[in-house]
């Protein structure tokens, strides 16, 4: 292997030195430090007689230690340093001292190494006199007495000055007198030689002093230019202040993103910014007529970007400045605006009300995470790598995406005034940012305020996520939301795709927005390798919804549990597909042995946040109780949806003992057996002691004691964030107190009376609680009610339910009255029982007047003799999503067949109704011209029995073998057996997905 090296040479020595490589630029240099190891004493360099200058940096300062470039094709000349004192060795002609002092004169040494060159070659007086010295002068040419001092060592003596010349001039005079001709001739030689010799002495001494001028000289230059680039230096100190600033921001966004990491609150994105629509013809003096557009951000972070190329400012990348004082600048990603056009605001004026203080401070956010690229460009540009992706990806950043964030700051700066929202991120230095939280006022928002969010957009990617965003979590176990191309990055893309299609092949479906897979197993064969393959990709999957749609055993469930174990599952739904009607033949297993006692195992698993159970009709007898040491703290939610007798109700009070920290808890059953599930004291009790508890579901449940009980401390109530509770199924106190209770935190309402309670609902304050009109109820965001109510209770909500956003209301036939004070502007969602007349008409003319600024999508009427009319008028103009209609007669269904907007319905839901092929073919000729992508018409029992009845008759009458035209593409009719099972369930899509 051949090695680069240099060839150096002093005199007749000539060595080759091996060179060294910059790392950065890649060049080939020598130091210093190694030549001296081979020549000692060696300071300059020459090629072909040209001094060589040491090598410098970017900011012209010498490399320590100093460096000379290579020259592969020629030889570098040693130059070692001058003696401070001639040798005594060998004498030194006049001529090579003139070499060497004219060699070193280009030079600029300095100023302690002249001072001390020109005190060591300043012509001092001789220490004695020359008559002393040439006393005994030899007789012959060839010897001298010993009192002589010899040629050399008078030659070399450099204290033969002007003052000792005199003396020695006398005494050649005196031998002069002797007539020592031969002495007289050698100390003649001698006197003119140091004469000449101090002349020279004289002369450099004089060149050192220029020298040491022009020193001084090039420092007042170099003065004189450091004060020139005074400037510059400040603007690197501003742009090195600026950097600080931004990682300060930066880390403090990290802190509000922590604060918000309640993982079942993180349902939907919720970084978003407000910008104009159009910022070219912005108007300030007519704000009420701008329009603005709502923009969700993207919360990519360092888990982004691993194992991921990506440019400069988008992946963390090493920076290093011109003068770096600390260590290099890592720039890590920052959120961003999402790649989606945005949503127009329908109520900008309410919603700068409630929201703008948040958006204010996002908007500051952003624009610092906008002006990293521009502020960081230009120290990366002093760098060797990197400068051209770095110049691109800062050239990406729209200028009119800036001005529109500084527009709309000012903008809410002037709306919400100085001290609603201070601007935290303004400062003069990172000591001053490092001493507060640039945050502080930034609050984090809460569910209701992110379920609200939705009534103030005009949506209109149908039931898409919002922002195209997608949710990832991170190892921490936080919730982030992120665009398409940050998705890809956390997850192998080739394994997650090979993932998707082996769920698609066995008829399930993915969601890679909340990584949920779906999917009904119908054989033991198909479950081991759905489950295999979770383990394998177990970080792409965290929520599993599956259905168990065979004869499965005890080993099924057994491997069920073990492959979950082993997964990054959070949330698991079982469907066990128990019908209401079996019999009791799986209790045959003995208690303890029981055929789904291994599915209790789950709440050993300490990754699973959520664990729900549905149609699980034997439960009590097949599973046995847990040991009192089985705590599970890290159960968050359980949902049981099934048939209880009196051993099952024992077994979920032992579940609930072990998950002292659930924060929702559901418990429901099938509508038409509900007398099959009793609330005993014990369970009721057991629900009262989960300090935590937000969320509480008791629907089609019954109260087992005939009469309230005395002395029981759950008559106190518990706040909470949404109840939702057939009345009966919990203690009537329990009910009435928790509502007061919760009255600033409740979101969720929702009451239904199956059992026709005798005792009426008192939903009114105590007037001895002392309470605000503005916070009772302020964050109630569903509400519906069918219900008994006490005296006064309907009075009090018609008073607070103008100023109430909300997002669903239902009502039954008692209840009507409220629509009179209800805000429609805000809703998404509406149901109502069978109504009166008056107040249906009431509703159509609210929706008249409000025009395109409804913004109802879902609809639900439950019985419409009385009211069609009216109906058909709301269904003509109403844009809906979802139409839900019971107890419909088939000539009702087909004139809301005619008169029903179709270009956004995507599912028509009908119970107890009389659903015809006449019907069918009216909405299958509209459905070509006037239909969403997909369409479906779901019918419950009794619906779908009369359409087959329907078909069969038509298919007689006509002589055919179909009753109706063959159904376009999207368009399919689904037997919905379960359809009317949790009235509930129509507007469950509202709420909000928890995430675990």
């Amino acid at each position: 292997m051949t090695i680069s090296h240099q060839r150096f040479r002093h005199g007749d020595i000539l060595e080759s030195l091996a060179v060294r490589k910059d790392r950065i630029t890649g060049e080939h240099y020598s130091r210093v430090i190694d030549i001296q190891e081979t020549f000692p004493g060696a300071t300059r360099f020459k090629v072909n007689g040209i001094v060589l200058n040491f090598l410098e940096d970017e900011n012209e300062k010498r490399y320590e230690p100093r460096r000379i470039a290579h020259y592969p094709n020629d030889v570098i000349d040693i130059v070692l340093a001058v003696p401070t004192h001639m040798p005594s060795s060998f004498p030194i002609s006049s001529a090579e001292k003139t070499e060497r002092i004219h060699s070193q004169a280009p030079q600029s040494p300095s100023t302690s190494s002249i001072d001390y060159t020109i005190s060591s070659l300043s012509l001092q007086p001789t220490p004695t006199s020359l008559s002393g010295d040439l006393a005994g002068l030899p007789g012959t040419a060839n010897t001298m007495p010993a009192s002589y001092p010899t040629l050399v060592g008078l030659t070399a003596t450099p204290a033969l000055n002007a003052l000792g010349i005199p003396n020695f001039q006398q005494k050649v005079a005196q031998w002069d007198n002797t007539g020592s001709v031969q002495h007289q001739q050698l100390l003649t030689q001698i006197a003119q030689m140091m004469q000449r010799q101090n002349e020279l002495l004289e002369k450099q001494n004089k060149m050192l002093q220029e020298q040491a001028d022009a020193k001084k000289r090039n420092e007042k230059v170099l003065a004189e230019v450091k004060a020139a680039k005074e400037p510059d230096l400040e603007a690197d100190r501003k742009q090195q202040q600026t950097i600080d600033q931004l990682i300060v921001a930066q880390q403090r966004v990290d802190a509000i993103l922590v604060q918000n990491y309640k993982l079942h609150e993180n349902s939907i994105p919720w970084l978003f910014v407000i910008l104009p629509d159009s910022y070219e013809s912005w108007d300030p003096r007519n704000v009420r007529k701008e329009r603005f557009r709502l923009l969700f951000l993207c919360e990519c972070g360092e888990e982004c970007g691993q194992g991921t190329n990506q440019d400069t400012i988008t992946s963390e990348s090493a920076i290093t400045t011109a003068n770096p004082p600390t260590a290099p600048i890592r720039i890590k990603n920052r959120i961003h605006l999402a790649k989606h056009e945005g949503y127009e605001l329908s109520r900008p004026t309410e919603f700068f009300d409630r929201y703008g203080p948040y958006v204010l401070g996002m908007l500051r956010i952003l624009k610092h995470c906008l002006a990293v690229a521009a502020v960081l460009a230009p120290a990366v540009a002093l760098t060797d790598n990197g400068v051209q992706d770095v110049m691109d990806a800062a050239k990406l950043i729209s200028e009119s995406t800036m001005e529109a964030v500084d527009m709309s700051i000012n903008f809410l700066e002037q709306q919400l005034g100085d001290g609603r929202a201070p601007d935290n991120l303004a400062g003069t230095g990172s000591d001053e940012l490092d001493a507060r939280d640039v945050l502080e006022n930034l609050a984090a928002l809460e569910g209701a305020d992110l379920r609200r969010l939705h009534t103030f957009l005009r949506n209109s990617d149908k039931d898409k996520i919002l922002g195209n965003l997608y949710r990832i979590t991170t190892e921490q176990g936080h919730v982030k939301w992120v665009c398409l191309e940050h998705f890809k990055n956390s997850y192998h893309e080739t394994a997650l795709v090979s993932f998707v299609r082996s769920i698609d092949a066995a008829g399930g479906t993915y969601d890679p927005h909340f990584r949920r897979v779906t999917i009904s197993l119908k054989s033991c064969t198909a479950a081991k390798k759905i489950f295999k393959r979770l383990t394998t990709h177990a970080s792409a999957v965290d929520n599993l919804d599956v259905s168990l749609a065979w004869d499965f055993g005890s080993a099924d469930l057994v491997n069920l549990v073990d492959k979950v174990a082993k997964s990054n599952i959070k949330s698991i739904t079982l469907d066990l597909k128990d019908e209401t009607s079996s019999n009791s033949a799986h209790a045959t297993f003995r208690t303890g042995k029981g055929l789904c006692h291994p599915l209790l195992s789950l709440l050993a698993n300490k990754n699973l946040r959520r664990l729900q159970l549905s149609n699980f009709h034997q439960f009590g007898t097949r599973t046995s109780n847990l040991p009192s040491s089985a705590v599970a703290p890290w159960i968050q939610s359980f949902h049981f949806h099934g048939v209880v007798n009196d051993e099952g109700r024992d077994r979920l009070t032992n579940i609930l003992s072990l998950c002292p920290n659930l924060v929702d808890l559901r418990f429901t059953g099938p509508r038409q057996i509900f007398q099959g599930n009793t609330m005993d004291s014990n369970l009721h009790l057991q629900i009262f002691t989960l300090k935590k508890l937000q969320r509480l579901y008791v629907t089609n449940w019954c109260t087992l004691w005939p009469k309230t009980l005395e002395g029981y401390t759950w008559r106190d109530g518990m706040e909470l964030r949404e109840l939702v509770c057939t009345m009966g199924a919990l203690e009537h106190s329990f009910v009435e107190e928790s509502i007061r209770r919760s009255h600033e935190i409740l979101e969720v309402l929702v009451l239904f009376d199956d059992y026709y309670v005798e005792t009426p609902l008192d939903l009114s304050p105590k007037a001895s609680a002392g309470f605000s009109d503005e916070l009772y109820f302020s964050r109630l965001t569903h509400l519906d009610i069918q219900a008994r109510f006490a005296d006064g209770s309907l009075e009090f909500l018609s008073s607070i339910m103008p100023r109430l956003n909300l997002i669903h209301f239902g009502c039954g036939t008692y209840e009507g009255s409220l629509f009179r004070h209800i805000n429609l502007a805000s809703l998404k969602s509406l149901s109502v029982e069978v109504m009166r007349s008056v107040n249906f008409s009431q509703l159509r003319e609210a929706i008249q007047r409000l025009g395109g600024d409804c913004q109802i999508e879902f609809l639900r009427a439950h019985g419409v003799e009385d009211v069609k009319k009216n109906l058909f008028e709301i269904l003509k103009m109403l844009r809906l999503k979802r139409l839900l209609l019971s107890l419909v007669s088939a000539g009702e269904v087909v004139s809301i067949a005619q008169s029903v907007n179709l270009y956004n319905l995507q599912i028509l839901s009908l119970i107890e109704s009389d659903y015809s092929p006449e019907a069918g073919d009216i909405l299958a000729r509209r459905r070509r011209t006037e239909f969403a992508e997909s369409f479906e018409v779901q019918l419950d029992s009794r619906s779908w029995e009369c359409y087959i009845d329907a078909s069969i008759r038509s298919a007689l009458r006509t002589r055919t073998h179909r009753a109706s035209p063959p159904l376009p593409p999207g368009h399919r009719i689904q037997d919905s057996r379960d359809l009317g099972e949790q009235p509930f369930q129509f507007f469950q899509h509202t709420l909000p997905r928890y995430s675990y």
